[in-house]
């Protein structure tokens, strides 16, 4: 029997599931915004999700607070934005919103100008989706707005930056990893469950870390999937209802950083189908991840990924290369 609460998720064009979870009013960089607006960053804690989200302004209106989400590759809006600025959803110029569980055909506006910090979208025409499906935001800040830059969360002192230029250097305390950008613009890293080698997709917009069938298999997991105390009913921006299974897996690597007892939410998804990995083995690294680390960082100039591990005392290794490590238990 299925519990009956289960997971959220999006997928706006390619996005793959959505953060739900508690936020903080913060101070913020120069770079984003005026010193009167805001901005929430949320670390992942035992009990909760983390999230990003940052203010926006749409023709001139706002500040909003938008979703910042690797895994879209377009900007969307929430209804009652389009209501409060009177645009009418055109139920002819439609856009494939390609989900979790399948795809749908969806309403846009045309929007004027969209402004965060010192980016500026004009002309565009823009998805109008439920936002039960993203956190209650606003709207999503998808890879077409940031994916040119440095997108940089700063979880330990609750700040985020998105640049128009490289990301700045980093000491050796962040785990450099070198990345592709694929499936209009995620960024995707080499990483180990256990001893199987994935391919793990960033997704800032990620409630919970998602893995296909064929990681399933590799890590000889399939007998958990078999109990139906894992089951969860996962919910998608479109409207076909899927089923996962919630499954605790080998340790994580990726590069030097290692994350014991993840709890992933394992099922046949649209999404990995949909991005072409549906046969080997894979895995959406979500904000249960992103979100338990003091830093990140993507330069999508550099196609690179960085992270800086939390620090939990008592537990520095010292890595291959003689530089010390850190672990997350």
């Amino acid at each position: 029997m299925a519990r009956p609460l289960g997971i959220r998720c999006c997928a706006l064009v390619l996005s793959a599931m959505c953060a739900r979870a508690y936020a903080q009013e913060v101070a913020v960089e120069p770079e984003i915004t005026k010193p009167d607006d805001f901005v929430y960053v949320a670390a992942t804690h035992e009990d909760r999700i983390g999230r990003v989200m940052l203010p926006v302004f749409v023709n001139d209106v706002g500040p909003l607070a938008f979703l910042v989400d690797t895994g879209a590759s377009s900007t969307v809006l929430a209804p009652r934005v389009a209501t409060r600025l009177k645009l009418v959803p055109d139920k002819v110029r439609l856009k494939l919103l390609r989900g979790i569980t399948g795809s749908e055909l969806v309403p846009t506006v045309l929007v004027d100008k969209i402004t965060a910090g010192g980016i500026l979208l004009t002309m565009r025409d823009l998805p109008v989706v439920e936002p039960r499906v993203f956190a209650d935001a606003d709207g999503i800040f998808g890879a077409d707005a940031f994916g040119g830059g440095c997108l940089h969360v700063d979880f330990a002192h609750a700040r985020v930056s998105i640049l128009q230029r490289n990301c700045p250097r980093v000491g050796g305390d962040w785990e450099v990893l070198p990345a592709t950008l694929k499936f209009g613009g995620l960024p995707v890293v080499a990483a180990r469950v256990g001893r199987v080698k994935v391919t793990a997709i960033i997704d800032t917009g990620a409630e919970r870390s998602l893995g296909n069938p064929a990681l399933l298999a590799a890590a000889h997991l399939e007998s958990q999937a078999a109990d139906p105390a894992t089951r969860i009913q996962v919910y998608a921006a479109t409207s076909q209802p899927v089923f996962g299974n919630v499954i605790v897996t080998p340790a994580l690597h990726i590069g030097d950083v290692e994350v014991a007892n993840l709890s992933a939410v394992f099922g046949p998804f649209e999404v990995f189908r949909m991005w072409g990995v549906e046969n080997e083995p894979a895995l959406v690294v979500g904000m249960d991840v992103l979100g338990s680390t003091d830093g990140m960082m993507i330069d999508f100039k550099r196609a690179q990924v960085r992270l800086l591990p939390h620090l939990d005392p008592g537990s520095v290794i010292m890595r291959q290369d003689g530089v010390p490590g850190r672990i997350r238990h």
